[in-house]
């Protein structure tokens, strides 16, 4: 796999909510519900609602493994200064539950954490496997991810899977990759960076567990506008490479991610369980003002884990499986890909065509955002990534404008309302 995303920076997005709770798109977010003790929350606002401080016995932990990270020849490594950690995302994981974290260089953050119902070695698979791209695995947040050097993460993946060995404590390796994520449903702006991410895997208190940190490396680019195509749980978009935001009166407006940190944690709970966190930091807005907020991380948090969680407990999606998906698309021919990336195109123009009126109709972004001269400059690796995720999405049962007679069934279904 090419580099884990940065739940990342994927997460930086949500700032312009501060601006807007509403950018007039279509909400998809669902109602709110009452979490019921012992069962998992089953709304972003569920989660929000019940947001609670990160404890300060854990903090230590974060504060000795960031240590290392950023000066590994001067601060050593010892797994067992992480248990006060490893034991609070086992606690935490045993409801999906979001954290409020302490600022980290005057940047707020949050954490997500939940449980998988699969194997660590499962999910560290579809996760790290140099043959499975990132944004086949986290389709609702990336577009687009390359490692800088295939090399590097074919070591880094042996050392991620094979662990520590003889009198190892643990074993550590990095690298260094490009990303690009989805636009944010609220304001609709989307960024590529770079980032260095460290990978620590250990046992700890007698646990199999890993440590990914990743931390940008300079601010990215400046923000493109794009726009959900349908239900956010389907974690398709529209990208029109045109610059600014998406908020009414605003759009002129270019945001950018200044700095991001993350850190997530795998945790082998039992032989079909594992516990995943995310801990995320970010420093994002405009002309050198942070105007992010820890529940908009964690929104985003959310939807990205939530959609990692469905591929990884699929039956029907295997690591195996999904390389060889992504091997296939990537042996397409040219015009094969091309015509794919048509029905894509007239998929996104029946949901630009739909009619709807009156004072409190939803804005149809895509009216003002779909261009066909930026369609015709899309790349040839931005379209098979498109073509991958499609292919992931029809796995899950749930596909877009590759189901037969797709474009038709959104015309009726839309004039239906």
């Amino acid at each position: 796999m090419n580099i884990l995303p940065a739940i990342l920076t994927g997460v930086a997005f949500c700032w312009a909510a501060t601006i807007s709770s509403a950018s007039g798109q279509d909400n998809t977010s669902g109602t709110p519900v009452a979490v019921e003790a012992g069962k998992q929350a089953s709304s972003a606002a569920a989660i929000l609602e019940n947001m609670r401080p990160f404890p300060a016995s854990a903090k230590s932990a974060v504060d000795h493994l960031f240590a290392f990270v950023a000066k590994p020849g001067q601060h050593p490594f010892i797994p067992a200064e992480e248990s006060a950690l490893v034991d609070f995302v086992i606690q935490a994981s045993a409801q999906d539950s979001g954290w409020k974290l302490p600022p980290l260089a005057s940047a707020e953050g949050a954490a997500y954490i939940v449980t998988i119902a699969a194997p660590l070695q499962h999910y560290l698979d579809l996760n790290f496997n140099p043959g499975i791209p990132d944004y086949a695995v986290f389709p609702a947040s990336l577009r687009y991810s390359a490692c800088q050097d295939s090399n590097a993460m074919q070591q880094a993946y042996a050392c991620i899977k094979a662990g520590p060995t003889g009198a190892q404590q643990y074993v550590t390796s990095e690298i260094k990759g490009t990303e690009e994520i989805t636009p944010n449903p609220e304001s609709g702006s989307y960024f590529s960076y770079a980032n260095t991410r460290t990978f620590l895997r250990c046992k700890v208190g007698g646990r199999e567990v890993l440590f990914s940190c990743a931390e940008t490396t300079a601010p990215s680019t400046l923000s493109n506008r794009g726009a959900l195509v349908g239900p956010l749980d389907r974690g398709l978009f529209y990208y029109s490479e045109k610059p600014g935001l998406n908020v009414a009166g605003m759009t002129w407006m270019t945001s950018q991610i200044f700095h991001s940190t993350t850190l997530s944690v795998y945790i082998a709970l039992s032989s079909n369980e594992t516990a995943v966190a995310n801990f995320a930091w970010l420093n994002a807005g405009w002309k050198g003002l942070n105007v992010t907020q820890a529940k908009h991380i964690l929104n985003s948090q959310k939807t990205t884990l939530d959609f990692s969680r469905k591929i990884a407990e699929h039956r029907r999606i295997t690591p195996a499986g999904l390389a060889e998906m992504v091997s296939e698309v990537q042996g397409l021919s040219e015009a094969t890909v091309n015509a794919d990336y048509e029905k894509y195109l007239s998929y996104v123009r029946a949901w630009r065509d739909r009619t709807k009126s009156g004072l409190f109709a939803p804005r149809n972004l895509l009216l003002d955002l779909y261009d066909t001269k930026v369609n015709e400059s899309i790349t040839r690796a931005y379209r098979r990534a498109l073509l991958v995720q499609e292919r992931v999405r029809s796995s899950l049962g749930i596909p877009t404008w590759s189901a037969p007679g797709a474009v038709a069934w959104e015309h009726a279904k839309l004039s239906a309302h």
